[in-house]
């Protein structure tokens, strides 16, 4: 056990904070040892915001990350680059592959093939970066840090929700309003760690914006417009589910298709304050070939009118 004690010099400090810079553990991997009771201040367990006084005792019961995982490899892949600078990496994900390595699956994700192009920085030293994700199945645009500092104005951005992210999406009928805002609070399902639970009374709250683009009468779907307010696990393949016009595609939450092979959601256009240079920018994905069948061009006329109005 190492005993350290807290010697004030200025304003409040978050034990969270203070320990990231003592200990060089990530904030996400001292919230875990926390929430152990592997750090505890004055022999009692704290909230990571815990303001810290002076000639508080930390006790720390470990003195290597316990949860550290071992660093990414760097794989040589095709990367589908929107755009990059000194701070950010955007790029186009394909459907099929994860966007970080996991306990389970180390190598062939997102994160490996970008790191194989790009230094990338922030955050855990296992998943160097990511700032957000996107569901294995689901395509499109997705950002990632270059620099400790936009890594961190980055997730606070997403924290005080100031990025804007539009989704497409393939919904099977025919979805009878234009627009309509859907909430719900979720939690994670009991019966199946991978997916989550739609609740009403208790869980996270989740509100969606959803607006109809166009409807193919041919093969009874709905080309859909999703703009995630809140972050949660499965939120726009939750909202449309919940609201009885699943994602075509989604085996968890709607149905299979012979339309397409996985979940018809693309990740379109993503928008936030660029972290070096104060401006707000807005990057757009392509359509993967898979959903190119689905929509055509002349399915999407009303499009522009959609995205003008939702930003």
């Amino acid at each position: 056990m190492e005993e350290i004690i807290y010697r004030q010099d200025g304003g409040k400090e978050r034990v969270d904070s203070y320990l990231k810079k003592l200990l060089g553990f990530s904030r996400e991997k001292i919230k875990g040892l926390l929430a152990a009771g592997k750090i505890c201040v004055n022999g009692r367990a704290v909230e990571p915001s815990y303001n810290l006084r002076h000639g508080d005792r930390i006790d720390v019961l470990v003195k290597e990350d316990p949860l550290a995982s071992p660093l990414p490899v760097p794989q040589k892949a095709d990367l589908n680059v929107i755009y990059e600078d000194g701070h950010i990496l955007v790029v186009n994900k394909p459907a099929g592959i994860l966007t970080h390595p996991t306990h389970s699956r180390k190598e062939g994700t997102l994160l490996n093939f970008a790191l194989a192009h790009s230094c990338l920085a922030g955050g855990d030293p296992d998943r160097p970066g990511i700032v957000h994700r996107l569901d294995r199945d689901t395509s499109g645009a997705i950002v990632m840090a270059k620099t400790e500092a936009a890594f961190e104005n980055l997730v606070r951005q997403f924290s005080n929700r100031q990025v804007n992210k539009v989704y497409l999406a393939v919904v099977k009928g025919f979805l009878p309003y234009s627009s309509k805002k859907v909430e719900f609070t979720v939690q994670p399902d009991k019966k199946e760690h991978t997916s989550m639970d739609v609740r009403y009374l208790r869980g996270k709250k989740t509100i969606t914006i959803v607006e109809r683009i166009r409807y193919i009468e041919r093969s009874d779907i709905t080309i859909v417009m999703a703009k995630p307010v809140t972050g949660r696990t499965h939120q726009v393949r939750l909202a449309l589910a919940s609201e009885g016009y699943p994602i075509i595609g989604d085996e968890v939450y709607g149905a299979l298709s012979p339309l397409i092979g996985r979940v018809a959601l693309h990740s379109y256009r993503i928008s936030f304050n660029h972290p070096g240079e104060e401006r707000i920018v807005r990057f757009t994905a392509s359509l993967p070939a898979d959903l190119e069948l689905i929509i055509k061009p002349e399915d999407l006329r009303d499009m522009g009118r959609c995205l003008d109005k939702s930003l």
